[in-house]
């Protein structure tokens, strides 16, 4: 099931207000600016509430990027 990402946009765009979409798109945990271990507990509080997604934070940083992200809530049908 196609998975909205403009609702994942929403939640990244609530822990990282800076960036641009560009730069939400293309967001990698090695190189999104900001993006340390409590932007990352934010992120999957987020992450949680919209989609009721139950992950730890070792498993989002080893997703790493917002398109593994959206890959995984597709895979696993999460939509609230």
């Amino acid at each position: 099931m196609p998975l909205d990402s403009e609702r994942l946009k929403r939640c990244f765009t609530s822990t990282f207000p800076a960036a641009s979409d560009r730069e939400i798109e293309m967001a990698r945990i090695d190189d999104m600016p900001g993006w340390d271990s409590l932007r990352g507990v934010t992120l999957l509080a987020v992450l949680d509430e919209e989609f009721g997604l139950q992950l730890d934070l070792e498993e989002l940083l080893a997703l790493g990027t917002f398109d593994a992200i959206r890959e995984h809530l597709e895979q696993h049908s999460v939509s609230k």
